[in-house]
Formats: structure tokens, C-alpha cells, sequence
């Protein structure tokens, strides 16, 4: 079964048919089983995932004597990568620009442009997939990599010294688009809720709501089903809380945007008592945005803006 993926600023941008097609070149035999777990398995089981540049891995992390691997096409998401696989020499190519990187399954050698290097652990096949090490993307592709052994979570990002930029400059606007594009990680101290309802890929939506005039905290509610907020601090955004929503009217504390009960909770609720939020709700279907005002009285103002391209959060009219 396939993980959901969920409808954050990187998604959508991808090419999804350049990852199907190059996991079935580097796929000898039938692919691992993907996993969606749900709350109550995610607390009894902890299972390894991983997120490249905020993008959930496609495939099942592998931990292999204390060495994590990720499927060697979750690449795409740091970059503009091709691959290759040579039946009779059984070897992997990948190619990115100008570079031109070899590997064997199984071996720490590894050639760069014909030059030979060397892999702290070696590339491995499970079920017929290549798997790279966690440790070996960083030394090889120049990734940055962190691990959270209590989530058991992964983190591949590459710095975006642009995005860091915008965010630290006056355009308000700006910054809060630049705020979705820092990396992303998890303080909840256990592995994250999970959509449990999608929508599917023409209807997902999701929405972004920061406090007036504010841009270093954002809530995140994907498909009316999973909310998510962060809080920013040196060049990144760290995941505070979460919930799970259910169909039942009701409040969440004083999160008065929510108009329904959690089933399920994760994390440090925070509050907005007091606070006037701006909200963004982007719908890939539209290629728009729509965005309001409130407060805990109700909508103060409101329009839809045709997204700029590459772009979610627009300018609000009257904003403070």
C-alpha cells in the first residue's frame, strides 16, 4: 500500500512520472510494500521513515545493522537526477548536471566522473531496489542529514541559502513563502499523525494560517483532515503539534479556525486567544489562493488571487 503524500509546497511541483520511471529501471523484482500507519499502529510500532526536503520518502526505509538506507530514487526530490542500472555489470548510474556517479551494490567504491571514492557503508539491494545509505547521500550529493531516533525519522534537505534570505527580509509576503521552503522537523517526541482521510490529487488542498503581520509560526491543514503547526527559529521550522480532525462539530481549545473534534492529538496544543490569523488555502485544481482575515468573531475580510507561478502565499489587501 502506497503512503499518502501530503500537500505541502514541494509536492505538488514534482514530476511524478520521472520517479515512477526511474524506480522501475532500478526495480528488478516486485517493489517493497508501502506503508500508511495509522495512530495506533505509529504509537505500537515505530517504523523508519524519511523526508527529502520536506517531501515524504516514496519507499520504506531500511535499517540494516544500525545503517539506515532510503530507496536511491528519493534523489529526485534533492535534485535534477537521472539513473541507470546495468543488468550484466550490475551497476547503478546516477547523473546530476555535469557529475556522473557510479555505484555497486555492495561495495563502498564508488567512481565520480571516472575517479574512484570512497563510501562510508555500501549501497545494498532489497527486493531488487538500490538502497543508499542515509550517510553516504551526505558525503556524495553534499545533502545535509539529520536523524531522530525517537521518531525514527530522517531528514535530507539541501540549504536553501535563498529561501533563508527572503525569510529573514521586509516584504511580508515574501517571507512567509519563503517560510514553507526551510526545512521541516519534528519535535513531538513520537512519529507524526498521518492523513487519514486524503482527498486525492484534484482535490487536496491545503491551508496556511500565520498570526497578522507574523511570519515565524503557521498552522498547516491538509484536506480538512490533518493539522500541523511550527514554529521557526534559526533557518528552519520545527513541528509543535499535531491532529488528526474527525466529522464531529466542535472546538479544539481556542483554535477557533477548527470547527471540528480531534480524534487524535500529538505534541503541545498552542493557543491564538486574542489573535487576528490570515489564512491560505491553495487548491492545485484552481491554481489559486484564497485568503481571509478572522478572528474568534468570524471573517474580517476575504478574496482569491490566481497564484503567482511557484508561488502560495499572496499579498492581503488591508493586512496590518
Amino acid at each position: 500500500m502506497k503512503k499518502t503524500t501530503p500537500s505541502n509546497t514541494p509536492v505538488w511541483k514534482q514530476k511524478k512520472w520521472k520517479m515512477m520511471l526511474a524506480a522501475s529501471i532500478l526495480t528488478a523484482g516486485a517493489a517493497p510494500a508501502l506503508f500508511t500507519p495509522t495512530v495506533a499502529e505509529a504509537a505500537a510500532t515505530v517504523k523508519p521513515t524519511a523526508y527529502i526536503n520536506n517531501v515524504p520518502a516514496e519507499y520504506d526505509v531500511v535499517i540494516r545493522q544500525g545503517v539506515t538506507y532510503i530507496a536511491l530514487t528519493e534523489l529526485q526530490f534533492l535534485g535534477d537526477y537521472t539513473f541507470g542500472y546495468d543488468n550484466k555489470s550490475k551497476q547503478i548510474s546516477i547523473k546530476a548536471g555535469s557529475d556522473k556517479y557510479v555505484l555497486t551494490p555492495n561495495s563502498k567504491t564508488m567512481k565520480k566522473n571516472g575517479t574512484n571514492a570512497t563510501l562510508s557503508s555500501a549501497p545494498i539491494l532489497v527486493k531488487g531496489k538500490a538502497m543508499l545509505p542515509l550517510r553516504a547521500i551526505g558525503e556524495t550529493f553534499g545533502a545535509q542529514v539529520r536523524w531522530d531516533q525517537v521518531a525514527k525519522e530522517a531528514y535530507i534537505y539541501n540549504t536553501n541559502a535563498s529561501a533563508v534570505k527572503d525569510y529573514n527580509g521586509s516584504d511580508l509576503t515574501v517571507a512567509r513563502e519563503a517560510a514553507l521552503q526551510l526545512p521541516r522537523f519534528s519535535n513531538l517526541g513520537q512519529p507524526r499523525l498521518q492523513l487519514k482521510n486524503p482527498l486525492g490529487p484534484t482535490d487536496s488542498n491545503t491551508k496556511y494560517i500565520f498570526e497578522q503581520g507574523k511570519k515565524d509560526r503557521f498552522f498547516m491543514i491538509q484536506d480538512n483532515d490533518l493539522v500541523s503547526y511550527y514554529t521557526i527559529a534559526n533557518g528552519s521550522a520545527m513541528l509543535k503539534w499535531q491532529a488528526n480532525l474527525g466529522k464531529q462539530a466542535g472546538i479544539i481549545g481556542d483554535l477557533f479556525f477548527i470547527k471540528t473534534k480531534s480524534v487524535a492529538e500529538a505534541g503541545t496544543r498552542p493557543s491564538v486567544a486574542g489573535k487576528t490569523l490570515v489564512s491560505f488555502k491553495y487548491s492545485r485544481m484552481a491554481d489559486e489562493t484564497t485568503y481571509e482575515i478572522i478572528n474568534k468573531s468570524g471573517s474580517v475580510k476575504s478574496g482569491t488571487v490566481a497564484s503567482p507561478e511557484g508561488k502560495i502565499i499572496v499579498e492581503v489587501p488591508g493586512e496590518k
